[in-house]
């Protein structure tokens, strides 16, 4: 048994068929739509957990970067040194003003926490410079790895670690080196 239909007949059927799948689809975009921020969560959370890496050299400290910082147990490091060379009073100044990654509270870190970023061995980047430092900032250092610490040795004198030879000692605090802040993480 066949219905017959007249025309406006079938276009109702039609524009209510058009409007029902419209709706679906509305309904299925809006679930593809939520779908999609949540797993856009997830790989925001995936990348930390890809990020995050036990330093070499048996040191119990974990490394995370997230944006321009990276964490390293307690401390917040700026995760992209300062390429502008400062006097010590000039470092300690500048700290004060620093704003990072909407952080504030930033200072120049003690000689033992910037040691905390040496490493026993160099490591070659790709501009094929030998640095002993940890893997996270082997690409973003300058040239000359020396950078200023908090410590004082005495009224003239402040300790840098030199990332490019491997070790630390005291420079004059009017010379000239890099910057790399620190913040603890509370």
């Amino acid at each position: 048994m066949q219905i017959k239909l007249n025309n406006s007949e079938i276009y109702q059927q039609r524009a209510e068929k058009l409007e029902y799948a419209k709706l679906r689809i509305d309904e299925i975009k809006s679930k593809v739509n939520g779908l999609e921020k949540e797993l856009l969560e997830i790989k925001k959370l995936d990348s930390l957990l890809i990020q995050k890496r036990d330093i070499k050299n048996n040191r119990r400290d974990t490394i995370y970067k997230v944006d321009e910082v990276l964490f390293l147990g307690e401390l917040m490091f700026q995760r992209f040194p300062n390429s502008m060379l400062y006097t010590w009073e000039e470092a300690k100044e500048y700290a004060q003003h620093l704003q990072i990654a909407s952080y504030t509270g930033w200072r120049l870190p003690t000689v033992e926490e910037l040691e905390k970023l040496l490493t026993k061995y160099s490591a070659k980047n790709s501009k094929g410079e030998n640095l002993f430092i940890v893997q996270e900032f082997l690409e973003v250092l300058p040239k000359d790895g020396c950078f200023w610490t908090s410590s004082e040795e005495n009224d003239l004198y402040a300790w840098v670690v030199d990332f490019d030879k491997g070790y630390d000692y005291w420079r004059r605090k009017t010379l000239k080196y890099y910057t790399l802040y620190v913040r603890k993480t509370n």
